[in-house]
């Protein structure tokens, strides 16, 4: 197990005794470290506003009010053009059923990730064109697609373009362009997603300025406003909290069945259900099958029909975990033969034959493993098509753009991007990518855990868990609060599950007694032994069970009480630059006595399980992570030991002597002979 930085909010704890505005000090602190600290701040980001934002305001919307109403009064062909994402589809189905329900003569399409790609494509165009199709409305697209809008107009067709990306320095010339972030809106809440937005539109047709249509697509809304993960604040926040009732009681057939076959239960559903359990099955239907099976399932009105087709799309979904384990599999065999890329500022792998439906997904777990920006190639008749997430404050997107020269395509966020390019063009982008992050970053950001604040066991209550959902839904923008322990006894150890690779851990602290749970390690992983004193962050939530409610602790991150996070960092930057050929910031000097001391602890505790962080940790101040960094290379490179990760836990071995090893035989070695030298 790896240690994560935490990042802890600044705030100040307030005496409950003394809260005038009636809040608990307990959500007070967590409040305040979240930038409402003030009653009246507070008090409406809990209650949320009075009302929505009326749909007219948006820029053009009376525009696209105007031809769609003429479309269904001239009886004309209506495409809803949708994407394949969740967002994109749950809003061609709320625009698609509203238009359907209106009398309309409406179709809906939403291009194939494979064939066709984001976005209108003017072969798609072609076939409404022989459809008979007079009006395209986009949903969630079509912001930047000006010669493809140009092309549907030159064909007769006008667009209607309603998204919520961010729009180039020209418009599409469309009949109406409805998206919060033009030039010019005044719209109060920009950060609509593209569901949003098309519910928006409906609202303007129906002249709902209040927005009574969520009765009927609040449940829609919220799973695509979740799944989007566009910011839970403001109108966002009033949306999905509404819409998240409404899923309580929802009456959509489809929803119904995809819940029943996840296992959900939707009378207790949360955003944490919708982000996990609903928005990936709905996701996977345009990473590796059709697209059309959810769309066709959100409208079903039978429900036969619905539970076959949830049954195929839970179907899917168990075949993406299969092929994000073979893909995770080739990875970790990759870094095993090539462990210098690791050394990279920006990890850059490809594989030939993966599928670039679900190497997104893998390129996030990847970044929450090393914490640093990664960026996934699946290599297919010579063309390789990429995925890439980043970490807070390294804009994934600029350092791909900065590489024009090599991309035959790119597009997407700070936090996430997707390219094309040439498989010759590879090593050359890759090694571009990291002349831009030496020379943009040089001290790179990290992957950080944030924590709200920082508490004592006794504050761990059902009560506090309970105020602590007065925050909900969470996502983006407004994340479950996570809290910190410092210096809690860990006092029991008891292995959970059937392959005992989850724990339930007994922590104490001023008298005080709790259980944690800890998922995805077992006690061979754990860092820490029973008696020894640990930081934790966590998150409180209520445990309902058989009628009753407890406070549940889910662990996060745990580390030795006293752990040098700082001299972590500064040693293992330090070894990282001299891996990469590079000056390091700080000094970092390497010497037999050095080598010895880990190997002598290797071998008197092998096989080693529980991370590189702790095996410096209890080395104390014999060694530093940067120098322990050094020795397992070296002893790696001298056939002294054997490195495998398996379900992201890596086993240190000793392996038998074959003779006397040479230090001068190991690459790392010399380097660190050569900085002396030098």
């Amino acid at each position: 197990m790896e240690f994560k930085p935490w990042k802890i909010a600044v705030h100040r704890r307030k005496n409950a005794a003394s809260q005038a505005d009636g809040l608990p000090g307990f959500l007070q602190a967590v409040l305040e470290g979240r930038g409402f600290g003030e009653p009246e701040t507070a008090r409406e980001f809990l209650e949320g506003p009075e009302g929505f934002h009326d749909p007219m305001a948006l820029a053009d919307m009376d525009k696209a009010v105007a031809r769609v109403r003429r479309a269904i009064q001239e009886n004309e062909k209506i495409l809803v053009y949708g994407d394949y994402d969740c967002d994109g589809v749950t809003a061609t189905v709320i625009l698609y059923d509203y238009l359907e329900n209106a009398g309309a003569d409406v179709l809906y399409y939403i291009p194939a990730r494979e064939e066709e790609g984001y976005g209108l494509n003017k072969s798609a165009i072609d076939k409404m064109k022989e459809a008979g199709v007079a009006l395209i409305i986009t949903v969630d697209n079509g912001i930047t697609a000006l010669e493809e809008v140009a092309y549907a107009g030159s064909l007769g067709i006008d667009v209607v373009v309603t998204d919520h990306h961010r729009p180039g320095e020209t418009l599409p010339e469309a009949a109406a362009v409805v998206d919060p972030h033009r030039s010019g809106c005044t719209y109060p809440f920009p950060d609509l997603c593209g569901a949003g937005v098309a519910f928006k539109l409906v609202c303007a047709l129906e002249e709902d300025a209040e927005g009574m249509l969520l009765e009927h697509y609040g449940d829609l809304l919220a799973i695509g406003t979740v799944a989007d993960l566009v910011p839970l604040t403001g109108e966002n926040r009033a949306l999905v909290k509404a819409g998240i009732a409404l899923l309580a009681e929802s009456e959509n057939l489809g929803i119904q069945a995809l819940a029943r076959r996840a296992g959900l239960d939707l009378s207790a559903i949360t955003s944490e259900n919708i982000a996990f359990g609903i928005a990936p099955r709905i996701n996977v239907t345009g990473r590796i099958g059709s697209v059309d099976q959810a769309v066709e399932l959100l409208l079903c009105r039978d429900e036969d029909r619905a539970a076959q087709l949830a049954g195929e799309i839970c179907a899917l979904n168990d075949r993406r975990k299969e092929l994000e384990g073979a893909i995770i599999q080739d990875i970790q065999l990759l870094l095993e033969r090539e462990p210098q890329l690791l050394d990279r500022r920006v990890l850059v792998l490809s594989g030939e034959g993966w599928n670039p439906g679900v190497i997104g997904i893998i390129a996030a777990r990847l970044v929450e493993r090393y914490g640093k920006p990664c960026l996934l190639l699946s290599i297919l008749d010579g063309e390789a098509r990429g995925s890439a997430r980043s970490v807070e404050g390294f804009s994934i997107i600029e350092a791909i753009r900065s590489q024009a020269e090599y991309l035959e395509k790119c597009g997407g966020h700070p936090m996430a991007a997707g390219l094309t390019l040439p498989k010759e063009n590879i090593s050359a982008f890759a090694q571009g990518l990291e002349d831009y992050a030496r020379e943009q970053y040089p001290s790179m950001p990290l992957l950080t855990l944030g924590v709200d604040t920082i508490v004592r066991l006794g504050e761990a209550t059902l009560d506090n868990a309970k105020q602590l959902e007065r925050l909900e839904p969470f996502g983006c923008g407004n994340p479950q609060p996570v809290l910190a322990l410092v210096g809690a006894k860990v006092a029991k150890l008891v292995p959970m599950g059937k392959e005992g690779n989850h724990l339930r851990v007994t922590l104490e602290q001023d008298g005080i007694s709790a259980q944690a749970v800890l998922f995805g390690t077992g006690p061979e992983h754990f860092p820490l032994e029973e008696g020894e004193l640990a930081d934790v962050a966590f998150v409180l939530s209520v445990n309902t069970f058989n009628g009753s409610q407890r406070p549940q602790l889910r662990i996060l991150s745990i580390r030795p009480h006293g752990f040098d996070m700082a001299g972590k960092l500064k040693t293992g930057a330090a070894y990282q630059s001299l891996r990469r050929g590079e000056e390091p910031e700080e000094p970092l000097t390497f010497n037999r006595e050095d080598l010895t001391v880990v190997f002598r602890w290797l071998r008197s505790h092998a096989p080693w399980k529980k991370g590189t962080d702790l095996l410096a940790h209890r080395l104390g101040n014999s060694s530093s992570y940067g120098k322990v960094l050094a020795a397992l290379d070296i002893l790696c490179e001298l056939g002294l030991i054997s490195r495998k990760t398996q379900r992201g836990a890596e086993t240190i071995e000793v392996l038998p002597a074959a003779g006397k090893a040479e230090l001068d035989a190991s690459p790392t070695y010399r380097i660190f002979q050569e900085k002396l030298v030098n």
